[in-house]
């Protein structure tokens, strides 16, 4: 039957039969195998497979490296090295290399600008909208006329428009 223990244990069991559990979780491992008949008989079965691994592992003969030293040590030396070129940024950065107050500086600065570029102007911002606008209706002796007079004190505009409905339109 399998337990919660079964579900914890079994990811963990290859690790205890190669010899290498973890402190804790090791020592619950090896506490559920002794009680848990099924996770035991996985255990022998994982034994019996390393057994038979080990058993059927052949020896293999440790190279001959002396005939590869020699061939490199004379390409090495027949081989001319590329010009190692300097990084792009390099000529910058050598007048800051070893002085951390100069790159402090620097970087404080770069931090500013980036700061005052990024930072809304007030030039800008939006202009002000209709609240500002002054809508004043100017009654005329004639009573088919009227006169409406727009005014926005901030820009010292004034817009006066004379309406008269008497007059035919000129498209008429």
């Amino acid at each position: 039957m399998t337990t919660l223990g079964c579900l914890w244990s079994r990811p963990r069991l290859e690790r205890l039969v190669d010899g290498s559990p973890d402190a804790r979780p090791g020592r619950l491992t090896v506490s559920h195998v002794a009680r848990c008949a099924d996770c035991g008989a996985q255990v022998e079965q994982l034994r019996r497979l390393r057994a038979l691994v080990r058993a059927t592992e052949a020896a293999v003969p440790d190279p001959d490296w002396a005939g590869f030293w020699p061939a490199v040590s004379r390409r090495i030396a027949a081989e001319h090295p590329a010009p190692v070129r300097d990084a792009w940024w390099l000529p910058y950065w050598k007048p800051v290399w070893g002085h951390p107050r100069v790159a402090l500086g620097g970087l404080a600065i770069s931090a500013l600008v980036a700061a005052l570029v990024v930072w809304p102007s007030p030039q800008t911002t939006t202009p002000a909208l209709a609240g500002t606008v002054q809508v004043q209706d100017v009654s005329t002796s004639d009573p088919n006329r009227s006169v409406m007079v727009y005014s926005n004190p901030a820009d010292d505009v004034t817009v006066i428009w004379v309406f008269n409905p008497s007059e035919p339109d000129e498209q008429s």
